[in-house]
């Protein structure tokens, strides 16, 4: 573990205990090796003493899921639907599980696609509450099943990460459309999600999502009064010194959101993942 000079010796510590806190490796004080640590500090390095303070800050908000936490997070929400006893789920003879996709994205690698598969899994399929109740795995090419719905049968849509809420309204409008399936025939399972894009989809659609991580904006919703005036003007300044495209200010759709799932949204602060010629590392990885 090194001190970069150009980071203050309590912001350096602060990030330490962060890492420590996450669980994420500070690396020893003679590896060479590139690590999530060594690039946040390169990434602070850039910056003045009140932007890295804001940074880490936010920091501490930060959420990190890792690719094999998606099946237990699954699991888990499940228990909660089931325990809570969701009337979307009573009386189901069939669902029909997709990954969620805007049709644009039909023939692109995305992360629903991965948590699609892992939904396949045993311990899923087992759970409570998919008792006496038939799962039909339809991946895009074969959406076309859900033609043969019947007034007992329903359509669960699933994703890692919901951010502003615009492609998963663009993929149930495209259903409506497509196959001229009800909105109530319809719900959205996530892993996380802001709770802007829930509101948006909610406002648009009215259809179950069930999440189980809801996030919050990561400056607007926990500062206040001259605090959040300067944070705001703090994380503009340091924008302008990334060159941010104005379209991921803030993250995009403004959505100041602090996660990283197997890939970090746009959503989040370009501050943790953007990179250019000029500053060619970040923290995450997109």
């Amino acid at each position: 573990m090194k001190t970069d000079m150009r980071i203050s010796a309590d912001n350096f510590m602060k990030l330490v205990n962060i890492f420590k806190e996450n669980g994420w490796e500070v690396p020893e004080s003679d590896s060479e090796y590139e690590s999530r640590f060594n690039r946040f500090c390169q990434r602070l390095s850039i910056l003045d003493k009140k932007e890295q303070e804001l940074v880490i800050d936010l920091a501490k908000q930060f959420k990190k899921i890792e690719g094999e936490e998606y099946r237990p997070c699954m699991v888990k929400l499940l228990n909660q639907i089931y325990l809570n006893e969701d009337c979307f789920f009573a009386n189901k003879r069939k669902l029909f599980v997709l990954p969620l996709l805007a049709p644009e994205d039909f023939n692109k690698t995305k992360s629903s696609k991965f948590v699609w598969y892992y939904f396949q899994d045993e311990v899923i399929k087992l759970s409570p509450i998919f008792k006496d109740k038939k799962l039909i795995f339809c991946d895009s090419t074969n959406f076309s099943w859900i033609k043969t719905l019947k007034k007992e049968d329903a359509i669960l849509l699933l994703d890692d990460y919901i951010g502003s809420g615009e492609t998963a309204v663009s993929a149930v409008n495209w259903i409506r459309s497509e196959y001229g399936i009800n909105l109530n025939k319809i719900a959205i399972l996530a892993i996380a999600a802001q709770e802007q894009g829930l509101k948006y989809i909610d406002d648009t659609l009215k259809i179950k999502t069930f999440v189980y991580f809801m996030r919050k904006k990561g400056i607007s919703d926990y500062y206040h009064d001259d605090s959040l005036k300067n944070n705001i003007k703090l994380m503009t300044q340091i924008e302008n010194k990334l060159k941010i495209d104005k379209n991921f200010s803030f993250g995009y759709n403004r959505s100041e959101a602090l996660i990283s799932l197997i890939k970090t949204p746009n959503n989040t602060f370009p501050v943790f993942w953007f990179t250019n010629k000029k500053h060619n590392v970040a923290p995450f990885l997109r």
